[in-house]
């Protein structure tokens, strides 16, 4: 089988070393709790009881801006560029390797990029001073965190002239962060439906009225899977049994959610993945998956070289023609680390990352679409980036307007709790 280099295939190994995706996806699976405030702050050195601590969590119906601080300032415009080399702390293979020499010659330096598997480790790393970075690359949902514990610093748009000038507009001011004050948009992506034609009939996906009910078809089991996420998974199932706003949904609710997922255990022979979309599916284990945008793009470098690419198929249920149903949508994000030796190298690379042709290039590579406004979704599938029957993975910006589109949100920590617990329960019958 032939592996596109996207796909950071360990030969040694005979597998796949792990993305930023599958982390989170694994993550699940395994119990490992991503960092809270608690532990941000505790890493900060500042858990104390009478710590102050405003968290500020948005949502699209309540945009918050981020607090300023004399203590963690921008910094100041006019400044030339350091020496480098800039650091950079990523998730693992969430960057085109060859954007980063077009990217040393665009800011007049070397870039070191040192990649981390989890969220944890790398806050955990930041917050100690183990480690010593100028840019990062967190999820847009741990932005109010980071800026509470003092992780990230604010931004100086006057270095920054692509955020503006290039970025989506509802996401150059987006809802956790007004004014994009700590952090500039990477990539976007849907959370929908993927399946293979020869295996799942698109009217038991376009033709109904809630399309999340296929994963509940018995017609289709053991041939069924659902991503190892907690949040993405029990969301799906809320807006399978109808409730409007997950996020803030009651116990009953989540509770319901996780019972819809334990009927799968014996209706469906359900399988919990970390690879089920971008690989499962051209490799024939599945024929039907729970899938982000991103991996049904990239999944056409997975089918195996006598395969048909053609096969797959991906919707989006808040778009799908006669739905009722509700659909996640959300974005990733970048930020200069607070202390950073290369303050005005990591708004160059920043603002590189948005430039019109590099975001193009680094998107060809990881299949995550970057909002920018001079990528046009109408031609992605005739410039071959997309291909054909992928062309519904191709994220647009009025989706982020979609009524039924659904932006997940930061939970409250007892929120996140009784989520949690659900979880386990539901995956404790799988």
């Amino acid at each position: 089988m032939a592996y596109h280099p996207r796909e950071n295939w360990d030969p040694a190994r005979r597998r796949r070393l792990q993305s930023r995706r599958e982390f989170l996806k694994q993550a699940a699976a395994l119990g490992i709790a991503l960092p809270g405030l608690g532990a941000i702050l505790a890493a900060c050195g500042d858990d104390s009881p009478g710590s102050a601590i405003s968290l500020p969590i948005g949502t699209p119906d309540s945009p918050v801006t981020q607090p300023l601080s004399d203590a963690n300032a921008a910094i100041a415009s006019g400044l030339d560029a350091e020496a480098g080399p800039l650091r950079v702390y990523n998730w693992a293979e969430y960057i085109n390797p060859d954007v980063i020499p077009l990217a040393e010659e665009a800011i007049g330096a070397s870039i070191e990029v040192t990649t981390f598997f989890n969220l944890e480790e790398s806050i955990q790393k930041l917050a100690s001073g183990e480690v010593q970075f100028d840019v990062w690359f967190p999820t847009g949902n741990y932005i109010s965190k980071a800026v509470a514990g003092e992780l990230v610093q604010p931004l100086n748009h006057e270095y920054l002239p692509n955020l503006a000038a290039n970025v989506w507009p509802a996401l150059a001011d987006p809802f956790y962060d007004g004014g994009s004050l700590y952090s500039v948009p990477y990539t976007v992506y849907q959370t929908g439906i993927g399946w293979r034609i020869d295996q799942v009939d698109d009217e038991d996906v376009l033709g109904l009225e809630n399309p999340w009910d296929v994963f509940w078809n018995p017609k289709y089991k053991s041939i069924t899977g659902l991503y190892d996420d907690f949040q993405e998974t029990l969301t799906m199932a809320m807006f399978r049994n109808g409730v409007a706003d997950p996020t803030n949904a009651g116990q009953n609710d989540i509770d319901a959610a996780a019972d819809s997922l334990a009927e799968l255990v014996d209706l469906m022979n359900i399988r919990y993945t970390i690879d089920g979309a971008y690989a499962g599916i051209p490799e024939n284990r599945f024929g039907l998956h729970h899938a982000w945008s991103g991996d049904m793009i990239g999944s056409q470098y997975y089918y195996p070289e006598d395969q048909d690419p053609s096969v797959g198929r991906y919707a989006w249920p808040a778009k799908i023609d006669g739905s009722t149903a509700k659909g996640n949508i959300a974005n990733d994000c970048m930020a200069v680390l607070k202390g950073a030796a290369n303050p005005v190298l990591a708004h160059r690379f920043l603002d590189y990352l948005l430039d019109n042709d590099a975001a193009l290039e680094n998107f060809g590579w990881l299949g995550y679409q970057p909002p920018i406004t001079s990528i046009d979704p109408d031609t992605l599938v005739a410039d071959e980036w997309v291909l054909p029957d992928m062309g519904p993975a191709i994220v647009r910006e009025d989706d982020f307007a979609n009524p039924q589109g659904y932006v997940p949100t930061q939970l409250s920590p007892e929120t996140e709790q009784a989520w949690n617990g659900a979880w386990s329960r539901a995956k404790g019958t799988a």
